[in-house]
């Protein structure tokens, strides 16, 4: 997928992709207006999005209703490398949910790309285009 970035006004910046777009800023303290997420706050939102996917596609085929079915998650930072996390991802899940099924539902969940992206440590390559 080629995703192409544009330099907006302020902090801002404008991501294409398809037929999307996602726009970005940074907090007051660094000239944004935090009138958009930061760039890792996408990143950290797509965990819990990408887990979510795959619980609703596990209880559709299953028939179980997605309603009350709910994702928390939050981070926090291992050791003195800032840059080395810990993602916790709670499922809430309505009473009545099938017993049988919360260790499936589980592992649906682990099945995130997002996560098993990351878990390849994946290699990055940034250079001057010619």
């Amino acid at each position: 997928m080629k995703i192409e970035v544009s330099l907006l006004d302020g902090q801002k910046l404008q991501a294409n992709f398809g037929k999307h777009q996602v726009i970005s800023d940074q907090s007051v303290s660094v000239g944004g207006d935090e009138s958009h997420p930061e760039p890792f706050d996408y990143f950290l939102a797509s965990m819990p999005l990408c887990a979510g996917f795959y619980i609703r596609k596990f209880c559709e085929a299953r028939d179980i209703s997605t309603q009350g079915i709910s994702l928390t998650q939050e981070h926090s930072t291992i050791g003195e490398d800032k840059y080395h996390k810990r993602f916790s991802i709670k499922v809430s899940l309505p009473e009545g949910f099938p017993e049988k099924y919360k260790k499936a539902l589980l592992a649906a969940a682990n099945t995130c790309t997002v996560k098993k992206v990351i878990q390849a440590m994946p290699e990055f390559d940034i250079q001057i285009a010619e």
